[in-house]
Parts: C-alpha cells; structure tokens; sequence
C-alpha cells in the first residue's frame, strides 16, 4: 500500500466513524417503542441515582482500560489522561455500530494518536472484551442461579449460560488467548505478537475481579432505574435483577451483528423480568432502559469531552504571540 493511499485511509477512517455512528444512532432511536413511554410515573430520584451509578461504571471502565495497558507495559498514558478518557468515551459510542470490532478499532485509531503502541492497544482491547463478557457471565450466573425462579426457564438457555461463560474462561487462559491473537495474525498476513506485550495470568486475574466489580456497578444502575419505573418492585428481588442486567448485558455483546446489542438485551430483559413482575411492565422497563442507558452514554462522552476543550484552551493561553518565532525580515 503507497503512502498517499495510507495517509488517505487514516483522514477517511475518523469521518466514516462518525458518519456510521450518526447513522446507527438514528436507526437505534428511530427503533424505540415511544408509545409505550406515555403516562409513565418516574420517580426521579432513582433516576438520578441510576444515572450517576452507571456513569461512574463507564469511568470504571476507563481505569480498567489504563490497568491492563500499563500491565501490557504501554508507555505514553502520563499526561494523558485527559486526552484517553475522551478516546474511550468516542470508541464506547463505537458499540452502537454492529461488529464489536468497532470499539476495539477506535480505542487503537484514536489513542495511537497520543503516542500510544498500537499492538498494546490492540490486545488491552481484546482482552477488555472477553473479560467484560466473562465477568459479567459469571456475576449473572451466580445470581441466577441461586434463585429458583430462574429454573422456570427452558433448561437449555441455563445450558447456554454456562456454554458461554465457560468459552470465555477457555479464551482468557493466557496461553489461549496468544495462540487466537497469533493465529488471527498469521491469518491477515500481519507480524507476529511480541513476547512482551502478551499478558500474563495475573493481568487477566486482576482485569477479571475489576470487571465483576463493574458489572455489580451497572447491574446496581439497572436495578434502581428499574424501581423508577416499578416502586412495587421488591428489595428482595434486588440481586435477580442485577442478575438479569448482566446477563442481558453480556448476551448482547456476544451478538456482535446487533447495535448496542439492539433486539438482543431487550429480549433476555424482558424474559427474566417477566419473572419478578408483569410482563407488561417489564416490556415497558425494557424501553426505558434502552433510553436511559443511551442518554447515559451521550452524558459520558459530553463529560469526558469538556474537560479536553478546556485543557486545549490552556494550552492555547500558554503558546501566546510571544512564543510564535517572527517571519522573516520583521
């Protein structure tokens, strides 16, 4: 590939980021049921405690993301915190466009730019993935299951559950998970992954216990926004529907062909709410959720954007006219 094609693809990449973003994002809302929204009762103190409990999820992810690069032995994130939590927030948005390579893609596009190693951003954003999912798999199976309600379900989506959850932890044996990234390289015809940046058990061990802390996080985030929308909903049925967002959550990442998941977190929703409450109620928590956990990701990335406008006008205030070299011949 010549340089100027090279140098072309890396100005076009940014735009059709955008541009597909901007289109599944309208697909995404033109998709909602708003009907069903009509006449709701919000209690909106749950609202803004959900709000800010799942907003503090997202920059839970930001720290994991630094964790595991700085485990990867990636150099260049001094100085830049501010700068990659914005490419985070811009790459999370990624997730609403079909192929969980987006996500991926962008955090590697957008944080190179800061100096960051491609290949460390590479294997940190796989690795994020497949600990997310798992995690979250393993914090939903255990609340679960311990609940006798669940057995109600069809005995092959619990098999399922587990297939999934025990494909995860296959993946993440470090060993595994080299010999995929390797062969994945072989297969593009790219260089070899680098002793050095492969992760070690301790990186996935501790990526892991920060994911299943997240995923009680956001599952504590469904749960209270859920009570928004249904004050009769139990205390007692707290730890079933944390349980129930997470697997819905994690099911709907593994459907990498869907949006955010679109079709695919509504239909798990519904089934396992529909266990603790009205179906009907729970069709309509279903689109409130999908609603609020996209607001949610709008006030992320605005919050992880307003602070880079600000470091850019200081830096603007620092390189004044005194520190412009004079043209010639003034």
């Amino acid at each position: 590939m010549s340089p100027t094609t090279k140098k072309v693809l890396r100005r076009a990449a940014p735009i059709v980021f955008y541009v597909l973003l901007a289109l599944f994002l309208f697909l995404y809302v033109r998709s909602v049921d708003w009907g069903q929204l009509a006449g709701i009762r919000w209690n909106w103190w749950w609202v803004a405690v959900a709000t800010a409990i799942s907003l503090g999820f997202r920059y839970w992810g930001v720290g994991i993301w630094f964790f595991l690069l700085r485990r990867l032995g990636a150099t260049g994130l001094q100085g830049s915190g501010v700068a990659l939590t914005f490419v985070y927030a811009k790459s999370w948005m990624g997730r609403y466009i079909p192929g969980a390579a987006t996500w991926i893609i962008g955090k590697v596009y957008f944080a190179s730019k800061h100096g960051v190693s491609r290949a460390r951003l590479g294997v940190s954003g796989l690795l994020e993935g497949a600990l997310q999912i798992a995690a979250t798999l393993a914090l939903a199976l255990v609340l679960l299951l311990i609940d006798p309600r669940t057995h109600e379900l069809d005995p092959w989506i619990i098999v399922l559950m587990v297939i999934a959850f025990v494909g995860c932890v296959v993946c993440l044996v470090p060993k595994v998970f080299v010999f995929l990234i390797s062969t994945a390289l072989r297969i593009l015809r790219r260089p070899p992954l680098d002793a050095d940046v492969a992760p070690n058990l301790g990186t996935v061990l501790g990526g892991a216990g920060l994911y299943v802390a997240g995923a009680v996080l956001s599952g504590t985030a469904y749960y209270f926004i859920t009570l928004a929308v249904y004050p009769g909903l139990d205390v007692r049925d707290a730890a079933f529907v944390i349980g129930a967002a997470s697997m819905a959550s994690a099911i709907s990442m593994l459907a990498v062909f869907a949006p955010g998941g679109l079709g695919v977190r509504e239909g798990v929703q519904a089934l396992l709410l529909g266990l603790v409450m009205p179906v009907p109620i729970a069709l309509v928590v279903v689109v409130v959720t999908r609603v609020w956990s996209l607001a949610v990701d709008a006030l992320f990335l605005l919050t992880a954007a307003v602070p880079t406008w600000f470091a850019r006008r200081r830096h603007e205030d620092e390189v004044g006219p005194a520190d412009v070299e004079p043209a010639p011949g003034h």
